[in-house]
């Protein structure tokens, strides 16, 4: 197990992101479930986003789409915001560093 490095003071409190290991063992193995949440990690780096955001594994979140993955995104520790987003598998975690850089600029979080 890796340890997380802790939040920056620039940014003390980091956006969680709970990404649904149900989904992820009931995707098609062509979508590659079990390797996303490595996918999602080097996204998150290659948009700057790796040093602010937590990924972590949860259990069943309630909503199971068919070929998506749900996420539960935590802006930061007020939980304010917290809202679900669903993910394309075969989008390697692009599309959740592009709504993850949209919520950081309507929050003023650079």
């Amino acid at each position: 197990m890796t340890k997380r490095a802790p939040p920056s003071v620039e940014h003390p409190d980091p956006t969680e992101v709970h990404l649904c290991y149900r989904c992820l063992v009931r995707l098609p193995v062509e979508a590659g479930g079990a390797d996303l949440p490595r996918r999602v990690r080097e996204a998150l780096k290659t948009h700057g986003l790796a040093n602010r955001t937590q990924l972590i594994p949860a259990s069943c979140l309630g909503h199971c789409p068919t070929g998506l993955v749900t996420t539960l995104v935590v802006p930061d520790a007020t939980a304010k915001g917290t809202h679900a987003k669903l993910i394309d598998p075969v989008a390697d975690g692009e599309d959740l560093a592009q709504h993850l850089k949209q919520v950081l600029a309507k929050a003023g979080r650079p």
